[in-house]
């Protein structure tokens, strides 16, 4: 079959040098579908046998290591509670595709002899962590920290306990003095140091559900006065960490923003409120600085001429740079009306200046065909090389990209193989440029898998038709065909150089872990997959998130260099290109050259 305008195809490429030796495989391990991180067993939980694992994070070190950490709330054996409880960490070698066991990080009484300590017997929830990407007083570069909440025991199941032997907890219970430790880790995450403690707090009193409820007879004061959800930064040589903090304040300094503690915190009743704040480390100081309010919230009446700030209860503090200079933050709220909300700032530590009550997400705008940004809480947002930004909340298993990474940019939405559920996490992995998600799923289940968001690492191609020199493409959509295009299926030859958008023209080709290939687009790594699924002939070609760990295609060589692509689903059948302009579609073997392809890098 003569081909008929190569010039067009190959542009300044010759014929022979456009023959690859095709490489079917990625140069780094893959595995879009994942599996299970971690499963709660038969042992009993703090918690009851709901959410005994929630809260993964994850981070990557120098080295292209990946280390996860999650709350796991089972009963302490040795202790028959939560004394002595550990934060596990694992490991990913291999860019996230699969994890394992690395090491358990003590709570602070148990890896210092230091007397300050010492009441601080349980690691217990809400890990972060963070690799430094720079000096910091005396820590150095590519130090891995984490900060998370650690406590005393919790008394309320221990009372319970003794009560009724018998006695299995349903929610949370009232743990005694909650704070954020900093613990750091200079050999990759197998041993653990504690630096410091960041910030303070009181009794649990509760939570998730059952705040002010779950109270322990220890608890004379009813007190609920916890820190939560920490989150690591570097801005202008130091170490900041924000967090939720339930204690009670009255106010705070406009000028300032530093907030007023209620001088009868540890007696009064509690409004139940939580605020969002901030605190700055320089690597020497023994403390960290005083807080400063980030989010307020509403502000309650408390009686007697009291009012207290943290109505609404912001929550779970996300920090990203955005390209036009601004900081956005987006946080969960339970106040009513929008639950996920974000504010901009021109400097990450004067969040305070803006709104107390932030602005829904879903006034951000969407690209067509995209749904307004998921709200349900629990966002994570996330900056790539390059300023990109990935957004995610618990409330759909699929995530916003902003292009621009604009805090005024347009946000378009991607389906994900992880489902929906409450913080989940979002990690760029260095080396792949893909994205790994790790998610809580169903009764204390942590699961992983990994998404393509186009541009990712690796070599990409022009597929070239045979019989009409031209290539696929995708009509300048750039996500999935049910999102970006009215649900019809978009993949089509297009003739070279053609797009407005020239990504959608080129493509990963990816051998999945089950053997098979995946075509991935440059501008949204979408796979080019068959319509409905079903491998019949006739069936068009649409883009898709890449869900299958076996792939569409068997990449089979012609003798004279070509590539056909079989369908894995149907050796029967392959993908066509019947003439220009035509949609891709499944058709029995010809030998007019419209399933004949050319791999041009």
């Amino acid at each position: 079959m003569q081909r008929r305008r190569v010039g067009k195809a190959l542009g300044t490429f010759v014929a022979a040098s456009a023959m690859l030796a095709i490489p079917a495989s990625s140069a780094q391990a893959y595995n879009p579908t994942g599996g299970i991180l971690y499963q709660l067993g038969s042992e009993p939980c703090l918690k009851g046998r709901g959410n005994c694992a929630v809260y993964p994070k994850s981070a990557q070190l120098p080295s292209g290591r990946l280390v996860a950490s999650f709350e796991k709330s089972t009963v302490v054996t040795a202790t028959g509670s939560a004394d002595r409880q550990t934060l596990p960490v694992y490991k990913s070698d291999d860019h996230g595709t699969s994890w394992q066991p690395l090491s358990e990080v003590k709570a602070p009484a148990y890896l210092s002899s230091d007397p300050k300590y010492a009441k601080y017997t349980s690691n217990w929830t809400n890990p972060y962590l963070y690799t430094l990407p720079q000096d910091v007083g005396n820590l150095k570069q590519g130090t891995l920290l984490l900060a998370s909440v650690v406590s005393g025991d919790d008394y309320y199941y221990k009372e319970h306990k003794a009560a009724d032997p018998n006695w299995t907890p349903s929610n949370d219970g009232d743990r005694k003095d909650l704070a954020i430790a900093l613990y750091s880790s200079t050999d990759q995450g197998a041993t653990w140091n504690v630096l410091n403690i960041v910030a303070t707090g009181g009794w649990q009193g509760g939570s998730a559900g059952a705040v002010g409820q779950n109270i322990a007879n220890a608890n004379t004061n009813k007190q609920v006065d916890p820190l939560w959800e920490p989150y690591l930064m570097v801005y202008k040589g130091k170490l900041v960490c924000y967090y939720s903090d339930e204690n009670d304040y009255i106010g705070f300094n406009s000028t300032t923003g530093v907030p007023t503690l209620d001088p009868a915190n540890d007696t009064a009743p509690d409004s139940h409120g939580q605020i969002l704040a901030h605190r700055t480390w320089d690597g020497r100081s023994a403390q960290w600085s005083s807080p400063v309010l980030d989010i307020a919230g509403l502000t309650q009446n408390m009686g007697g001429g009291k009012t207290e700030i943290g109505g609404g209860r912001p929550g779970m503090t996300n920090v990203v740079r955005t390209t036009d200079g601004k900081w956005m933050l987006p946080f969960e709220y339970w106040a009513g009306g929008a639950n996920t909300r974000y504010v901009l700032a021109d400097s990450p530590l004067e969040f305070y200046r803006g709104s107390a009550t932030g602005t829904d997400v879903g006034s951000l705008p969407v690209a067509t065909g995209s749904r307004p940004l998921s709200g349900g809480g629990s966002p994570v947002i996330i900056r790539l090389p390059g300023g990109r930004l990935v957004y995610n909340a618990a409330g759909s298993g699929n995530v916003w990209v902003n292009e621009s990474g604009r805090s005024d940019g347009t946000w378009t939405e991607y389906q994900t193989t992880s489902p929906a559920g409450y913080s989940r996490n979002l990690q760029y992995v260095e080396g792949t440029g893909r994205i790994a998600i790790l998610n809580n799923q169903g009764t204390s289940t942590l699961a992983f898998a990994e998404v393509d968001l186009g541009n990712s690492d690796g070599a990409y191609y022009q597929v070239v038709n045979r019989k009409t020199d031209q290539v696929i493409g995708t009509g300048n959509n750039t996500t999935d065909a049910n999102i970006g295009n009215a649900d019809v299926p978009d993949v089509v030859l297009e003739e070279p150089g053609a797009a407005a958008n020239p990504a959608t023209q080129y493509w990963h080709v990816v051998t999945e872990p089950n053997g098979g290939t995946t075509l991935l687009n440059k501008s949204g790594g979408r796979a080019a997959a068959i319509w409905t699924g079903n491998a019949t002939a006739g069936q068009r070609i649409g883009q898709w998130v890449d869900n299958s760990a076996t792939g569409s295609w068997n990449l089979i060589r012609t003798s004279d260099g070509f590539y056909k692509l079989q369908a894995v689903k149907n050796t029967s059948l392959y993908l066509t290109g019947a003439s220009d302009g035509a949609a891709l579609t499944l058709q029995t073997a010809t030998t007019d050259g419209s399933q004949d392809w050319e791999l041009v890098q």
